[in-house]
């Protein structure tokens, strides 16, 4: 499992914002400039919104620790 972090926008009223989400890795189908449908309403703007546009899509890695 890895982390991914999405910077999205908000297509109803233009709010940026980041979303993070873990995922198997090598599974990654979202691309920058992609329009994505998420429920919930996750606009922070409370807008009301569920269209995103992708502008930025960069994994977190985890580097395993050797004492």
């Amino acid at each position: 499992m890895g982390r991914t972090v999405l910077e999205l926008r908000c297509v109803k009223c233009g709010t940026e914002f980041e979303k993070s989400f873990e995922q198997k890795r090598g599974s990654s189908d979202l691309t920058e400039g992609e329009m994505v449908q998420l429920g919930d309403s996750i606009c922070p703007n409370k807008c009301g919104g569920d269209w995103f546009s992708i502008q930025k899509h960069h994994s977190i890695r985890k580097f395993k620790r050797h004492y």
